[in-house]
């Protein structure tokens, strides 16, 4: 266990009850005011197991953080995962077979925006260390709990040998925490960009249309003007 404040951080592991308390925490403080459920004010996230299956794969990989008090409970949830160029496929194929329509966009979106931009071939990598969810919370907010599991998470994520950390951040409180952990903003692009099988997850009219912020803490060496020519031909991708 890491010792920090008056807070402990430790690695999660596929216990059951650890993962029940997990998953009700995620959905809580996290899911609840998550974009595209915002966006979507009808969706039911407790509708399909499905998410629960979903957030259960990245717990199980055993790359997150939790943060504890004393008493042994849950002040805070770091879900990392350690991603390949085929996961977004596979989410994809899951998704497919959902009853739900709701659940099925839901996580469409969620793999599309893990390979926008494509991180895996811009850096040479096969794999890439993202900060997928991250809550704390709210009787332990403003004590820069987050931002201690985002660096552990970047720790973690060196001590395995991964070079490339992925943050993905929409709202500002992300992308602050983002950038307290020295990470750098690679390419930013609004919602509605990202599109669906048949229009984009989110419109370009809703109040929901943010800009996503991808940040990067990458160990890899690239020649300063090749990763700028880059970043530009990611934005005209994304276009």
């Amino acid at each position: 266990m890491f010792q920090a404040t008056s807070f402990k951080l430790k690695q999660l592991g596929s216990r059951n009850n650890e993962t029940a308390e997990a998953l009700d925490i995620i959905k809580q403080y996290y899911l609840s005011e998550h974009v595209f459920v915002r966006a979507r004010s009808y969706i039911d996230i407790n509708e399909d197991r499905a998410i629960d299956e979903y957030i259960t794969s990245i717990l199980k990989q055993g790359n997150s953080l939790c943060a504890v008090v004393d008493d042994g409970s849950i002040a805070g949830l770091c879900l990392n995962f350690a991603s390949s160029p085929v996961d977004p496929s596979i989410l994809r194929n899951f998704a497919f077979y959902r009853q739900n329509a709701d659940t099925k966009d839901f996580l469409y979106f969620i793999a599309k925006l893990q390979e926008i931009p494509n991180l895996w071939e811009f850096y040479k990598v096969p794999k890439i260390f993202e900060i997928k969810m991250l809550t704390v919370l709210p009787e332990y907010r403003r004590q820069g709990l987050a931002v201690m599991m985002a660096e552990k998470s970047k720790e973690l994520s060196h001590d395995q040998g991964y070079n490339v950390v992925r943050m993905d951040c929409i709202n500002q409180y992300d992308y602050k925490i983002a950038e307290r952990c020295m990470m750098s903003c690679l390419v930013k692009f609004p919602l509605h960009k990202l599109r669906g099988p048949n229009a984009p997850f989110i419109k370009r009219s809703s109040s929901e249309n943010r800009y996503v912020r991808v940040y990067v803490d990458a160990r890899t060496h690239t020649d300063k003007d090749k990763e700028v020519k880059r970043r530009l031909e990611l934005e005209e991708l994304i276009e």
